[in-house]
């Protein structure tokens, strides 16, 4: 667990370092450079780390998985199995993670860096305060690291180009000025995290939990 806990501690340095050094200094540089049609560009390309597009693939995985358990030959029973247990290792990085961004959002109330641009303005709000006060983290950024962790942990050699999509939606996040730099560096880890702690306890072949089809279980009582 030491060199797990080392990079994301490592990382929460570098966030905090972002927040207090870099974040002010570079949203007004991006603000300098903006123009309309480089923010429409931006806005467009991170609009790809959705949640609802990622929680579709999540349920496809899923569900073409027991399909293939339940028809398939028997040949095709280990790829169906490794397609359930990967769409339930990404819908539940998602929904922890979600909740956790979200809960973060509305309690840290950090002002949006178009306050900032606007108003000068570059600190917190009240809690649930909402908009503009919900800039960290990024739930894009989220999104797009904790697909990233999870196509990284089932195939290994997908690590470098999936990161790099992964950076280059979170960057979109920054360029568009809605958010800092440290907002989405923090959403990174939450993905990262969150992929490992689920990793672990759906990818274990001795869990058979994440097999088990909820609607046979209504069937059953009805």
């Amino acid at each position: 667990m030491a060199h797990i806990r080392r990079p994301q501690s490592a990382g929460a340095a570098m966030a905090f370092l972002l927040a207090i050094r870099i974040d002010a200094p570079l949203v007004r540089l991006v603000h300098a450079h903006s123009t309309p049609a480089l923010d429409q560009t931006f806005d467009a390309l991170s609009q790809l780390a959705s949640a609802e597009l990622a929680t579709a693939v999540a349920l496809g995985l899923y569900l073409l998985g027991h399909r293939s358990l339940a028809q398939g030959p028997l040949h095709t029973r280990a790829g169906g199995e490794r397609l359930v247990r990967s769409g339930v290792l990404l819908l539940f990085t998602l929904l922890s993670g979600g909740v956790l961004t979200w809960l973060l959002k509305h309690l840290a109330a950090r002002a949006r860096p178009q306050l900032l641009i606007d108003h000068g303005f570059n600190g917190f709000g009240l809690p649930f305060a909402g908009h503009p006060f919900n800039s960290f983290p990024s739930s894009h950024a989220f999104t797009a690291f904790a697909v990233a962790a999870v196509a990284t942990r089932l195939q290994p050699a997908w690590r470098w180009p999936v990161l790099a999509l992964a950076m280059a939606a979170a960057a979109c996040r920054v360029l568009t000025l809605e958010h800092y730099p440290s907002d989405v560096l923090f959403s990174a880890l939450i993905g990262y995290g969150c992929a490992h702690f689920w990793a672990a306890r759906t990818l274990d072949t001795h869990a058979d939990w994440p097999l088990h089809r909820p609607w046979n279980r209504r069937t059953n009582r009805a």
